[in-house]
C-alpha cells in the first residue's frame, strides 16, 4: 500500500498554516523505505533555486551516513560581464558547494567529460546542460531532477518566470527521473502544487519553491524512491497540458508601446525587471541641437527604465482630441516629487518609471538630462514633450 513519506508531508503541513499557501500533494511515495547502498551523488546545479537542493542533501548526509556516502558537484563556468567583459559573475552555487566543503568540477560541455568516479546517483536542479545517457546509464541508479513548475506544463528553462508572466494561480515542484535526450521528459516520481502568492516576484517564488523542492528530494531520496520499481506519481492525477517556458531573452524586456499596455508594463517589470527602449530617446531629444547628428545617423540610445512602475492618474488630459496621443509619447509631469517623466501606453494611461539611465551617461532618477525647453499647462498637468 502506498502513502505519503512523511518529511515532504511536513513541509506541505507548514506550508498551509501560511497566508496564500494552497497545497495539494499529486503523489505517494513508500511507506517502507527501499533499501540501498549509502549513495555517491553527482549533484549539478547553478542558481540560487538549486541551492536549496544541494544543502538539503549535504544534511541528509550528515545526519544518514547511509543513504549518502559522498557529493560531488558539477557547475558551469562563470559568465563575463561589465566594461571589456573583464569581469566574472561566478555561478551562486559554485559559493554554495565551497563553504560546504564538496568537490567540484567546472564543466561547460560534457563531450569528453567522465566522472572521476563512480557514480550511484546523479541529481539536477536548475542546471541548463543536458547530461548524455553514457553518463547516466552508467549511475547505478541514474539520475534525478528537481523541476519548479507542474510538469508537464512549463517544461524548459524558465519555469518561474513564465508562472508569473502568464499569471498563473498555482505552480509547483516536480521530482522526475532524469531524460537520456530530452529536458523535463522523465518519469514523474513526486509531485507538489502550490499556490501563487498575489504580486510574486521571481525571487518571492525561489523562497516559496526552493525549500519545497529541496524537501521533496531529500525525501525520496530516503525513501528509496528511485530504486526500481519505479512508480508513476501523476497517473491517478489530472493531467495538466504541456507547455513550453522558453528562456527569457533581453528581447522580453524591450518595451513595444504599440501593443504594450500598463498592466503589461506593471507586470514585466516585477518579473524580469529592467525594461528598456529605443524611443524614448530620440522623442526627448529630438530639440537639442547637439543630439540631432546623432538621431539623423540613427544611432539612439536605449534607455532603461528603473521600477516600479505606476500609473498616473491625471490620464484625463488626453481627452482633449487636439493632444498628440500616439504609444509611447513621453509627456512632462507637473508633480516634481516623482520622476518627471511619464508615458503613454497603448490604452490610454500615463506610465512613469521609478527612475531611467540613458545608454552612456549616469543613471538619473528624477529629471531627465537636457529637457528644459518643456513647459506644463494649467489645470492640464501633461503636455507632448515636441509641442
Amino acid at each position: 500500500m502506498l502513502s505519503r513519506a512523511w518529511p515532504t508531508r511536513q513541509v506541505l503541513r507548514s506550508l498551509t498554516t501560511r497566508a496564500h499557501f494552497d497545497s495539494a500533494r499529486y503523489s505517494s511515495t513508500f511507506a517502507t523505505a527501499k533499501q540501498h547502498d549509502p549513495l555517491r551523488v553527482l549533484f549539478c546545479g547553478a542558481d540560487d533555486f538549486s541551492i536549496y537542493s544541494l544543502r538539503a542533501l549535504h544534511e541528509l548526509q550528515q545526519k544518514r551516513a547511509d543513504k549518502i556516502a559522498s557529493i560531488d558537484v558539477v557547475y558551469r563556468p562563470g559568465k563575463r560581464y561589465g566594461r571589456g567583459m573583464k569581469k566574472i559573475r561566478e555561478l551562486p552555487i559554485k559559493e554554495a558547494a565551497t563553504e560546504l566543503g564538496l568537490t567540484l568540477h567546472e564543466v561547460d560541455t560534457f563531450q569528453d567529460w567522465t566522472p572521476p568516479s563512480p557514480v550511484d546517483l546523479i541529481v539536477t536542479v536548475s542546471f541548463g546542460l543536458l547530461v548524455p545517457a553514457r553518463i547516466i546509464n552508467e549511475a547505478k541508479y541514474g539520475g534525478l531532477n528537481v523541476h519548479p513548475s507542474l510538469l508537464p506544463q512549463l517544461r524548459g528553462p524558465a519555469p518561474i518566470q513564465h508562472a508569473l508572466l502568464r499569471e498563473l494561480s498555482h505552480t509547483g515542484v516536480t521530482l522526475q527521473t532524469m531524460h537520456p535526450t530530452r529536458f523535463d521528459h522523465g518519469l514523474i516520481l513526486d509531485q507538489t502544487k502550490v499556490a501563487i502568492p498575489p504580486l510574486s516576484q521571481y525571487r518571492d517564488l525561489i523562497k516559496l519553491l526552493g525549500p519545497l523542492g529541496a524537501q521533496m528530494l531529500s525525501a525520496g531520496i530516503e525513501s528509496g524512491l528511485f530504486v526500481p520499481p519505479l512508480q508513476d506519481a501523476t497517473k491517478d492525477a489530472s493531467q495538466l497540458a504541456p507547455s513550453h517556458a522558453p528562456k527569457i531573452l533581453p528581447e522580453a524586456r524591450h518595451i513595444d508601446w504599440s501593443t504594450w499596455s500598463a498592466g503589461d508594463i506593471i507586470l514585466r517589470d516585477r518579473v524580469l525587471g529592467r525594461l528598456w527602449d529605443t524611443t524614448t530617446y530620440d522623442q526627448c531629444m529630438r530639440k537639442v541641437p547637439e543630439a540631432s547628428e546623432v538621431l539623423v545617423k540613427g544611432r539612439s540610445k536605449r534607455v532603461t527604465f528603473s521600477g516600479p512602475w505606476a500609473v498616473d492618474p491625471s490620464n484625463d488630459a488626453y481627452e482633449n482630441p487636439n493632444m498628440q496621443t500616439e504609444p509611447g509619447l513621453p509627456v512632462l509631469m507637473s508633480d516634481r516629487e516623482k520622476t518627471p517623466l511619464g508615458i503613454l501606453t497603448v490604452d490610454r494611461q500615463v506610465i512613469r518609471p521609478a527612475g531611467v539611465t540613458v545608454e552612456g551617461m549616469s543613471k538619473t532618477v528624477g529629471p531627465w538630462p537636457r529637457i528644459t525647453n518643456v513647459r506644463t499647462v494649467n489645470p492640464k498637468p501633461l503636455l507632448p514633450v515636441d509641442e
